[in-house]
């Protein structure tokens, strides 16, 4: 990616990042780029994007830009 992943209001997406996905809320555990590792092995058949992780949602992997990811707010150092 020569870009940094942004959230659709163009806002940085980072680990730690409080979004909502629809109703359902949850925290980026990881974003996953053609730098990531394991990248050749599994991820590039998805694409670039981030893995959430949720109580309502467990763990789910989506692409950046999906019109249902929101930023709630940013962690706190």
């Amino acid at each position: 990616m020569k870009a940094d992943p942004t959230y659709l209001n163009g806002e940085l997406v980072r680990e730690g990042d409080s979004v909502r996905i629809g109703e359902l809320e949850a925290v980026v555990e990881s974003i996953i780029t053609n730098d990531s590792a394991g990248w050749a092995d599994y991820w590039r058949d998805l694409g670039e994007g981030v893995m959430l992780a949720g109580p309502a949602l467990g763990r789910l992997f989506i692409k950046f830009h999906d019109e249902d990811l929101v930023l709630v707010g940013r962690k706190k150092a």
